[in-house]
């Protein structure tokens, strides 16, 4: 009997899809009543057969499964995730961790009121609802859930999720469609069958839930970023700010974090004047600490000295003051940027000048607001001193407004073989 629903399996899925090579699914008949479905599944990668050739359709399927296999079929199952975890049985042994962390991340899943996600618990019909209810959109028309004999049995924290899925056609009530069934365990049947929909009805899904690159051009991408969550900046543990805002296709680097800059040219406020620019260079690719990529070595950022101050007695130019107004991507993308050579005690300064622990320790305890922060440390913003920086020194780099830098397919592609197998995502 298994052979004989092996080939009518094999015969169906190669009509349906076209693929030289057709699935060998030995539990699923051709006439099994989502068998469309789930080789479809099988096919976008939304679930996978098990022991090579079984799908077992009956079986359940956890909720760390399903919430993987929805990242998938909404296609963000690729992004970083940049925040921890607040569902205390989660972690590093979690099975699809990074996709818990990724989908609580984007306000897909909120858990438990213990704070917990029970990750390998079977998801139930409620569950899974609310999941897909998180992620519709909210423009539809009540359907009414009366008419379905069981609809009384639906926890009131879930009735609206049954009257949104329903309005939208993202629901399976099998084998009884008169029945919502809502505290069964959802089989990986009925899972194919939800993804599928989903999958074919990306329009129904938020915006900032689905592959938003698809239909944008590159003049609206910045316009329908999504955020995604905080990064931390750990360029210089002594920083005002190293807070790093992530969106989906940039990313902030927020006034008051510090860079890195190797110059390029040398720097002297007694031989140059007014207007004279420098180059300044990152020595490694940029990363939060949380593991998303930032912005790779060899960006430049460009440095030009807006005043001059000349000496009383010789009339000539004695010290000037140097702000950084560009940055330049190594692909030639170049984009505003607002910073001054960061200095102590009017000297520029340099990375040598914190090796020892106790300054950074010091200047670590500068805990302010960002308005206490712009008030207090005016005069190390736009400072006149004198600057003597020789090529290859590496200096650090006050960000006095908010650094962007947009993501697209170039930008991604800039990242080095190595920092690309690195990255945590």
């Amino acid at each position: 009997m298994k052979k004989f629903q092996k080939l009518l399996v094999i015969s169906f899925a190669f009509l349906l899809t076209s693929f030289a090579s057709a699935l060998e699914i030995v539990d699923v008949q051709s006439d099994y009543w989502a068998s469309n479905e789930i080789i479809r599944s099988i096919q976008n990668g939304f679930l996978n057969v098990i022991d090579g050739n079984r799908f077992n359709p009956e079986g359940t399927i956890t909720r760390s499964e399903f919430v993987t296999s929805l990242l998938k079929a909404i296609r963000r199952e690729n992004e970083p995730v940049v925040q921890k975890t607040s569902f205390k049985d989660v972690n590093y042994r979690t099975p699809n961790e990074q996709n818990i962390l990724l989908s609580e991340q984007i306000r897909m899943v909120f858990g438990y009121p213990d704070k917990t996600f029970k990750p390998n618990v079977a998801i139930n019909h409620n569950e899974t609802m609310s999941m897909i209810a998180n992620i519709t959109k909210s423009d539809f028309k009540a359907a009414d859930i009366t008419v379905f004999a069981d609809y009384l049995e639906i926890p009131l924290w879930a009735k609206r999720s049954y009257i949104k899925n329903v309005a939208n056609g993202l629901y399976v009530n099998h084998p009884n469609e008169n029945e919502f069934t809502p505290t069964n365990s959802l089989t990986r049947a009925e899972a194919a069958v939800l993804l599928d929909k989903i999958a074919s009805n990306l329009d129904l899904i938020q915006e900032k839930y689905r592959d938003l690159y698809d239909d944008l051009s590159d003049e609206n991408k910045l316009k329908k970023a999504v955020f995604l969550g905080d990064g931390t900046l750990g360029t210089a543990g002594f920083a005002f700010n190293n807070k790093v805002k992530i969106y989906d296709n940039k990313k902030i680097i927020e006034a008051g974090n510090v860079l890195i800059g190797t110059a390029l040219t040398p720097v002297s406020s007694r031989r140059d004047g007014a207007g004279q620019q420098y180059v300044f260079s990152a020595p490694n690719d940029i990363y939060t600490t949380e593991g998303a990529f930032v912005y790779p070595k060899g960006t430049e950022f460009y440095a030009r000295d807006e005043k001059i101050a000349y000496s009383s007695w010789r009339s000539k130019p004695e010290k000037s003051a140097t702000v950084f107004f560009k940055y330049s991507l190594p692909n030639g993308e170049t984009y505003d940027m607002a910073g001054v050579p960061f200095t102590k005690d009017n000297e520029v300064v340099y990375l040598d000048d914190f090796t020892k622990a106790r300054k950074a320790k010091k200047l670590a305890n500068y805990k302010m607001s960002k308005k206490e922060y712009l008030i207090a440390c005016a005069h190390q913003r736009l400072p006149i001193m004198e600057y003597k920086i020789k090529d290859n020194s590496t200096i650090y780099i006050l960000l006095t407004g908010d650094m962007v830098i947009p993501l697209n397919d170039d930008y991604i592609n800039l990242r080095t073989k190595k920092s690309a197998l690195e990255e945590k995502i």
